[in-house]
């Protein structure tokens, strides 16, 4: 194997040694100056440098690589006699003779799985000298990697893809992220750009055709039983709505729930998105009728983060403070699924006992006795504006806190 054309030695900084370095420090150097850029036979050199002999490197199949001698002008001496295609117990002997009659004690270069071949320092070599060659092989073996070819990375499916942004896991270091950034991109996501996570929920009981409804959309699906996780650009509202109707051809109108979270850059953030579209698809699956905070109306069967109402706020919020905020305000009726119930329809009709008795399906003297019951035990008027915003924000706490477990 013929390397690159190298540098002549005389070029590159020599190593300035004011005392005789030990073999650690010698290979502290010589790691400096491999990823410096130095190739094999600037290494070698001054490894002769230290040793007072010559050093030549060897491939597993015989073939030359360097030698501390040669002069960058293309100039390097024969191979290893009779060891060209030799075994690698030839190689590897004690003691290995160059076809031009050049001697030398041989040390292994290698680490783990990877072998490069052998490094000979010229007889004759005493157990000192050894040692700095054995310093020396760490550095040979990152020039060895510099020298390989770049594989071409492997494809990453959009299901790895996908989960990993859910997950928000291979995002801690800019690494990580480069790599998915590029992966990403061979699915037509762009995450340097605003995107948002997307859940999608199916409620009907036709799972193999929701199975197969996923595959049919334009986009790709991460699947997960009854849950499906994608990714938006764009348009959000739009493209959920659309999402939801092109779901709905194939299972069946009012059997598919969409939402999608905040809209983030980045796919360290992308994670965030993520959790809020999950914890928004709980509030639809407990409340079909619009979640707390937003006005009643018919089965809801989408919610972009933008049309969340105060859950926009509070999803950013530390689940701890969120317990402790409906601690405090609903405390004695947090219990009481009834009288939360009532209070939230209560708020959200401005106080009418004909709209609770309708929507409740209770007489309107139970309304009356349940709102009692809440003044009572809460020692506030709920309609009393600044309360009614606190109360609002408490119902929509309180169900933001039942939605943090896993959805799986």
């Amino acid at each position: 194997m013929t390397g690159p054309a190298e540098r002549p030695v005389s070029a590159r900084p020599r190593l300035t040694v004011a005392t005789e370095p030990t073999p650690d420090q010698l290979a502290r150097w010589l790691t400096d100056l491999a990823f410096d850029g130095a190739g094999w036979p600037v290494l070698l050199a001054r490894l002769a440098e230290v040793t007072g002999t010559g050093a030549r490197l060897l491939a597993q199949t015989g073939e030359l690589l360097a030698s501390s001698d040669a002069s960058g002008s293309g100039d390097r001496p024969d191979g290893v006699s009779g060891a060209r295609g030799a075994s690698a117990a030839e190689l590897c002997a004690e003691r290995v003779r160059c076809a031009d009659g050049w001697t030398g004690r041989s040390v292994p270069v290698g680490a783990g799985s990877r072998r490069l071949g052998v490094l000979l320092l010229a007889e004759p070599v005493g157990a000192g000298q050894l040692d700095y060659g054995r310093a020396a092989v760490t550095a040979l073996l990152i020039e060895a990697v510099r020298r390989e070819p770049p594989q071409p990375p492997a494809p990453v499916g959009a299901d790895a893809v996908l989960r990993a942004l859910r997950d928000g896991t291979g995002v801690a270091s800019a690494a990580g992220q480069a790599d998915l950034v590029r992966a990403a991109a061979g699915h037509g996501w762009r995450l340097n750009q605003p995107h948002v996570g997307v859940a999608l929920g199916y409620t009907g009981a036709q799972h193999r055709r929701w199975a197969s409804a996923t595959t049919w959309l334009d986009r790709p699906v991460l699947a997960d039983g009854w849950q499906g996780w994608t990714l938006l650009q764009g348009d959000a509202q739009r493209e959920v709505a659309r999402l939801r109707g092109r779901l709905e051809q194939i299972v069946g109108a009012g059997q598919v729930l969409v939402t999608c979270g905040r809209s983030v850059t980045g796919p360290a953030a992308t994670s965030d998105s993520f959790r809020d579209a999950r914890r928004l698809l709980r509030l639809l699956l407990h409340h079909p009728y619009g979640p707390p905070g937003l006005p009643a109306g018919p089965a809801r069967a989408e919610l972009p983060f933008d049309r969340s109402g105060l859950a926009q706020v509070l999803l950013a919020v530390p689940d701890e403070r969120l317990r402790w905020y409906v601690d405090r305000h609903l405390g004695p009726i947090a219990e009481r699924d009834d009288l939360l119930r009532t209070l939230d329809h209560w708020l959200a009709s401005g106080g009418s006992r004909q709209a609770v008795s309708e929507q409740l399906h209770l007489h309107r003297n139970s309304v009356g006795y349940r709102v009692g019951l809440i003044k009572r035990l809460l020692g506030v008027d709920p309609l009393d504006p600044p309360t009614a915003a606190v109360l609002r924000a408490a119902l929509v706490a309180r169900e933001l806190l039942i939605t943090t477990p896993d959805v799986e």
